[in-house]
């Protein structure tokens, strides 16, 4: 394999890499944005148990990406799906 063919690989899987962790951060984002929502609803509820487990999923998805160092990058993520689902129950 020459230097080139090599470099070619090494790029194309980086990029690749890359794709499958944004989406898999995108989709941890929606699951803890949704997990949040959950548990705001179960507390109005007074549903507490529940709402206290909803609440504790979310926390072990977002620590995930706090002990990576990506905290601010899934936040924007995380915040974007919040807010959408909150607009959308509320209409």
């Amino acid at each position: 394999m020459t230097m080139r063919n090599r470099l070619k690989y090494v790029v194309l899987s980086l990029f690749v890499l890359l794709i499958v962790s944004c989406n898999s951060m995108k989709s941890d984002a929606k699951k803890a944005a949704s997990l949040i929502n959950k548990s705001v609803e179960q507390t109005h509820a007074l549903k507490f148990d529940k709402a206290e487990k909803s609440y504790l999923k979310a926390q072990e998805i977002i620590n995930n990406y706090k002990e990576k160092g990506k905290t601010e990058e899934f936040y924007e993520v995380f915040i974007v799906f919040r807010d959408k689902e909150r607009k959308q129950n509320a209409n």
